[in-house]
């Protein structure tokens, strides 16, 4: 069968600046892959490869770009690798950044064969890393990739094993390997055929992975239910990360779930007692709960004022609602308006899924609106990124900015129902 019905290529797309014509060239690997049935990972697979391919483009790096099968070999890939690296991708959602290539293919430059990133994430320790600040967006992230670069700077770290996610290899090392693997079985051949092993890169940061964010355990929620709670309506479960969490701690607790994907809600139905798969909307629901949890769904809502309104009719005299949203007002989303940017990513702040924004101000009415007594709220502040810490500084000396609102990302409250 032909070559091209796997592989889409992309002819060389790099350049080189005036006076640079030593630049090393590189082929990436990017895996062609089908996202499951969640549509912010669906989003984020293709924002993934989007934004790393214009992330190389804006670079002074010599490239081309591949995109392959996961049933592709080894063999039937190196005939169309140009240059003398190649960077293999096995998770479709990595984020590459163009201080973490630089830092990989010095690590080439300085004599291994096999280099790998540093994460956000991941289950390979000596490619864990202490950030120099959180990033909760990609200007963010590409911030704190550069200052960890410039932290960790031509440090390297003598390793026979690598994360397969995101691994940098000299073309002649590949081409040395006589089995015919899958290009994600090759991570596992590197202890046994390089005698100077491979090298972990301290200072080349990469993200990997949006999918986890629906797995948490929200402990920051837990913590709120009350003693006495019988019965707990959790609305827009996603995977049970909260019900698996729950149901250890206090398994005396019946637990009922709303999910709207039926992907996630198969996952979650395993820890809960009942999920009802549909729109919050949509769902037939009993009365008398003693406790609602909105983990950041009122943010997804077309309407989330009348659904308040609606939980709150669900809940028993003196129930309680817990809840975290999003805060429109924090520093990151503000410089971005300023600047004329507003850049949706699979999750977070700016998730694709958000349909309606909160302040302090505007949840809080909301709340109150719908029948409710806020008794606990708390601001998670994530601390700032240098760039962000000057941007604070500079709009609240102006008179512009309210500081606890541009240092909050996330509200955490909550709210009683008023007895009639």
């Amino acid at each position: 069968m032909p070559f091209s019905i796997f592989v889409n290529f992309v002819p060389f797309c790099g350049f080189i600046k005036p006076g640079l014509s030593m630049i090393p060239s590189i082929t990436i690997l990017w895996p062609k892959v089908a996202a499951p049935d969640i549509e912010e990972i669906k989003f984020s697979y293709d924002f993934c490869r989007r934004l790393s391919k214009q992330l190389c483009e804006e670079s002074d790096l010599t490239f081309s770009w591949v995109e392959y099968t996961d049933d592709l070999s080894l063999g039937e890939i190196l005939p169309q690798i140009q240059g003398d690296m190649a960077l293999i991708i096995t998770h479709p959602e990595i984020v590459l950044s163009p201080s973490a290539l630089k830092g990989l293919i010095r690590g080439l430059e300085k004599g291994y064969s096999v280099c790998g990133p540093v994460y956000n994430q991941t289950a390979f320790s000596h490619q864990a890393t202490d950030l120099p600040a959180p990033y909760v967006d990609m200007e963010t992230y590409l911030e704190v990739a550069e200052a960890l670069a410039q932290r960790e700077n031509n440090k390297y770290i003598a390793v026979d094993s690598l994360d397969p996610a995101c691994v940098l290899y000299r073309v002649d090392f590949l081409r040395q390997v006589r089995k015919q693997p899958l290009l994600s079985e090759i991570p596992q051949l590197i202890a046994e055929l390089t005698k100077e092993g491979a090298a972990a890169v301290p200072g080349a940061l990469v993200h990997c992975g949006f999918l986890q964010g629906f797995e948490t355990e929200r402990v920051d929620l837990l913590r709120l239910i009350p003693e006495g709670v019988k019965r707990v309506l959790d609305i827009g479960c996603a995977k049970g990360g909260y019900g698996k969490a729950l149901k250890e701690a206090r398994p005396e607790i019946s637990l009922t779930g709303v999910e709207l994907n039926p992907v996630m809600a198969e996952s979650a139905a395993l820890y809960y007692d009942e999920v009802i798969t549909c729109p919050v909307e949509e769902a037939d629901l009993t009365g008398g709960f003693d406790l609602i949890n909105c983990g950041d769904i009122l943010e997804h809502l077309q309407d989330p004022w009348s659904i308040l309104k609606i939980l709150n009719g669900l809940l028993r005299n003196h129930g309680y609602l817990v809840s975290s949203i999003p805060n429109a007002g924090h520093w990151s989303i503000v410089k971005a308006l300023l600047k004329g940017e507003f850049q949706y990513i699979p999750l977070g702040l700016l998730c694709i899924g958000h349909l309606r924004w909160f302040t302090e101000s505007s949840i809080r009415a909301a709340l109150e609106h719908a029948g409710f007594s806020i008794d606990i709220f708390e601001r998670e502040q994530i601390p700032p990124t240098p760039k962000g810490e000057l941007f604070i500084s500079r709009m609240c000396a102006a008179g512009y900015g309210d500081e606890r609102s541009l240092r909050t990302n996330e509200f955490t409250l909550r709210a009683v129902k008023n007895s009639r």
